[in-house]
């Protein structure tokens, strides 16, 4: 059975490593953005838990067409990374919201909740990148911290730039949180990225 897989064509990064960067890190704000700006309608007509499988299915895969329409340019093969991507995204959404509002009454479980949903993303888009990331370990770490750092950064620039938190616009909120979580995702993950692909390439062997 043939394995997915992508490989990025080094010599077109390394003529725009900074296009990669930029590129992935829009792409990953703007994502989120069409992602999740929808579930406040979904979450009005849906039931619960049914707002808690469409909206990461839907967030995912919008994130993963947004990474993959800039991975083009710079692969010989993407068209997979947009199943992964939306798989990782729901897998990671409903298992680290799911551990945050179990343990939502410390700092400690939403800590572990966010770094959980970066570990799951992570691991389910490593079998995408294998050909590329000789060790899972560097992009479990890049996405647990890119995204973590992401969902803190965006709450404390809402308290920074409103005053009145509570009273915000649900639009405005959700749009804000969106896109910083994702900006900042994004940067740490596609600085990853970038160092990844400057080292050699290690071709995927099946056991």
């Amino acid at each position: 059975m043939t394995r997915m897989g992508i490989d990025i064509d080094e010599a077109k990064v390394n003529r725009n490593e900074f296009g990669l960067w930029l590129g992935w890190t829009l792409a990953t704000a703007v994502g989120m953005l069409l992602g999740f700006l929808p579930s406040l309608l979904l979450i009005n007509v849906l039931d619960l838990q049914w707002s808690r499988v469409i909206i990461p299915l839907l967030a995912g895969f919008l994130i993963g067409l947004a990474q993959w329409a800039v991975l083009r340019n710079y692969l010989v093969n993407s068209h997979d990374w947009i199943l992964a991507g939306g798989t990782s995204w729901a897998v990671g959404y409903a298992i680290g919201l799911f551990l945050i509002n179990t343990l939502s009454g410390t700092a400690l479980g939403g800590l572990i909740g966010f770094a959980l949903f970066g570990a799951i993303v992570a691991a389910v888009q490593w079998p995408i990148l294998r050909r590329e990331i000789p060790h899972i370990s560097s992009w479990i770490i890049a996405n647990m911290l890119g995204w973590t750092a992401g969902f803190y950064l965006s709450q404390a620039c809402l308290t920074l730039f409103f005053s009145n938190v509570p009273a915000i616009n649900p639009v405005v909120s959700t749009a804000f949180i969106s896109v910083v979580t994702g900006l900042v995702a994004g940067a740490i993950t596609g600085l990853a990225l970038v160092w990844i692909v400057r080292k050699p390439e290690i071709a995927a062997v099946a056991p």
